[in-house]
C-alpha cells in the first residue's frame, strides 16, 4: 500500500473537515503531479471501511486504466461502469466513464462520487452532478486548474474548495520537477478572432498550419537543446499535429501523432514505444492536455521530459494542464519550448496564482503586460523572473533606450500600449498583399502571417 506525504494527509483532512462542516460538494485543488489520484484512493478506502459505495468518474477512457492501477496499489477491489470493461453488480467500488454514465439509468446512487479532472465537464457532467445531488451523494471534485477551459468558475457545482501546496512549493520539496523555459518564437496572433474565451480554432489552425518556419523552429530547438529527451508537442489541429510529426521524422527524430480517434490498441502501442524511447516525440491535438500520466499508462518508471508548445491559448486552465504533463518529478529539469507566446500571456508555470470557485476575471492585453512578470533573454531565449543578467547564459541586458520624462526625480516610461495600438492600426489600414508583405518584412514575420491576415481581411491582391 502506498504511503502518503504530510501535505497529502493535510489536504485529505481539509476535505473531510469541509464536508463535516456541511458542504456536500467539495473541490480539491492541487497541481498536476501532487498525487490527487493517490489522495482519492485513500478517501475511497476510508469510505469503504464505513460500508459506503463509491464512484470514481473520469472524462476519458484512457484514464480508466490509470486509476485502476492506483487502486491496485492501495489493494482496493473494484469494478467498472464503462463500455468494454468488467462489471460486477456486487462491487462497492466502481471506476466510471462519464460517457457510460450518461447512457445508462441507475436505480440508486453511490454514497460518495469523486470526479477526476472536473474542470473538463460540460453539460454532460452537469447532468450527472445534478442527478447525484438529487440522490444525496457526497461529491469531491479533483482539479489542478479549477476553472473550466472558458474561464468559468466551478462554484456552479461545488460549495467549497480546499487547496494543496503550490507548484513552487512542490518543486522546492522535490515532489515536482524544476524546469527551464525558452521562448524562441513569437507568432503574431493579432488577426485571430476569439470564440468562447479562446482563439477561434479554425482561424488559429489555418495560421499555425501555414507557418512552416514555426514548425521548423520547434524541430531545430529540440534538436539543439533536448535531443534524446521524451518530448510532447502540443498542436492546434490534427492536421497540424501530423505536419509537426512529419517534420520531426524528416529531421531524423522518431515521432508519432495520436489523437482521440486513434484506436485504443494503436494508441497503447505508440505510447509504449514512446516510453521505451523508440519514439522521442509525441504530437497531439487536445488529447494529452489533462490526466495523462506516462508512468501509469505503461507501468514503467518514466516521465515526459520536454515539451514543444505550438498551441497558443488564452485559457490559463488549458495552459496549466499542458505544463503539468512535463512537470512530473524527474532528476533533471524539464525543458519547455514555447513557440506560441503562452509564457508572455500567462506567466511562468510556477508563478503564484489565486484559484477560486468564481469565474476568472477577464483582463485586457494591457493588464496582462502589467501583471505577468517574465523576462526573455535576447541571446538564448531563456525565460525567467526579471533580472539584469540572464541566469542561464550570463548575458547582461543593456539598458533599453526609451523616451523618459524626468520630473522631480521620478521617471515615467512611454506607454507601450500606445505603440501596440499603432502597430495594430498599421495592419488594419493595409489594403493590399504588397502592403502586408512590407509590414511583415519590417517586423520579421513569416509568409504565413501575410497569408492569414490577407484571408481574414478578404484581401486577394
Amino acid at each position: 500500500m502506498l504511503s502518503l506525504y504530510d501535505d497529502q494527509k493535510q489536504l485529505i483532512e481539509a476535505t473531510a473537515n469541509a464536508m463535516r462542516s456541511g458542504n456536500r460538494a467539495v473541490l480539491m485543488q492541487a497541481p498536476t503531479g501532487s498525487g490527487k489520484s493517490i489522495m482519492a484512493s485513500e478517501l475511497v478506502r476510508r469510505a469503504n471501511a464505513k460500508g459506503s459505495q463509491t464512484w470514481f468518474i473520469v472524462p476519458r477512457r484512457e484514464l480508466l486504466r490509470q486509476m485502476s492501477a492506483t487502486y491496485k496499489q492501495f489493494a482496493l477491489p473494484h469494478s467498472f461502469l464503462a463500455a468494454g470493461h468488467h462489471y460486477s453488480p456486487t462491487a462497492s467500488t466502481y471506476i466510471c466513464s462519464l460517457g457510460t454514465l450518461l447512457k445508462r439509468r441507475f436505480n440508486s446512487a453511490p454514497n460518495l462520487a469523486i470526479i477526476d479532472e472536473t474542470h473538463v465537464g460540460g453539460d454532460g457532467l452537469d447532468r450527472i452532478i445534478t442527478w447525484l445531488k438529487s440522490h444525496g451523494t457526497y461529491i469531491i471534485g479533483l482539479s489542478a486548474t479549477p476553472w473550466k477551459l472558458s474561464g468559468q468558475g466551478l462554484g456552479c457545482w461545488y460549495d467549497a474548495m480546499v487547496q494543496g501546496k503550490s507548484i513552487r512549493e512542490l518543486i522546492d520539496a522535490g515532489r515536482l520537477s524544476d524546469y527551464r523555459a525558452f521562448a524562441p518564437s513569437h507568432p503574431d496572433l493579432t488577426g485571430i478572432g476569439m470564440s468562447g474565451g479562446d482563439y477561434a480554432k479554425e482561424q488559429l489552425a489555418s495560421f499555425m498550419e501555414e507557418d512552416r518556419v514555426l514548425i521548423g523552429n520547434a524541430v531545430s530547438h529540440y534538436k539543439q537543446h533536448a535531443m534524446g529527451r521524451l518530448n510532447i508537442a502540443y498542436c492546434v489541429s490534427i492536421k497540424h499535429s501530423q505536419m509537426v510529426a512529419e517534420s520531426f521524422n524528416n529531421a531524423g527524430i522518431p515521432a508519432a501523432h495520436i489523437d482521440g480517434k486513434t484506436p485504443d490498441q494503436e494508441r497503447k502501442r505508440i505510447i509504449t514505444a514512446y516510453a521505451r524511447r523508440e519514439l522521442l516525440v509525441l504530437t497531439n491535438c487536445e488529447l494529452l492536455t489533462y490526466g495523462f500520466d506516462l508512468a501509469s499508462q505503461v507501468g514503467m518508471d518514466v516521465t515526459v521530459e520536454a515539451m514543444s508548445d505550438l498551441r497558443p491559448t488564452k485559457s490559463l486552465a488549458l495552459q496549466m494542464q499542458k505544463w503539468g504533463r512535463v512537470l512530473r518529478y524527474k532528476p533533471d529539469s524539464a525543458l519547455i519550448f514555447d513557440h506560441s507566446n503562452n509564457i508572455m500571456e500567462h506567466g511562468l508555470p510556477c508563478q503564484e496564482r489565486e484559484w477560486t470557485l468564481e469565474s476568472r476575471k477577464k483582463h485586457s492585453r494591457e493588464d496582462s503586460e502589467r501583471t505577468i512578470q517574465v523576462r526573455q533573454c535576447d541571446r538564448c531565449y531563456f525565460c525567467h523572473k526579471p533580472a539584469q543578467v540572464c541566469p542561464k547564459c550570463g548575458f547582461e541586458y543593456p539598458v533599453q533606450s526609451r523616451e523618459i520624462d524626468e520630473l522631480e526625480g521620478e521617471l515615467s516610461e512611454v506607454d507601450k500600449a500606445q505603440a501596440k495600438k499603432q502597430a495594430r492600426m498599421e495592419v488594419g489600414m493595409a489594403k493590399s498583399i504588397a502592403e502586408l508583405k512590407a509590414i511583415a518584412a519590417a517586423r520579421g514575420y513569416s509568409k504565413g502571417w501575410v497569408f492569414h491576415i490577407a484571408k481574414a481581411k478578404g484581401i486577394r491582391k
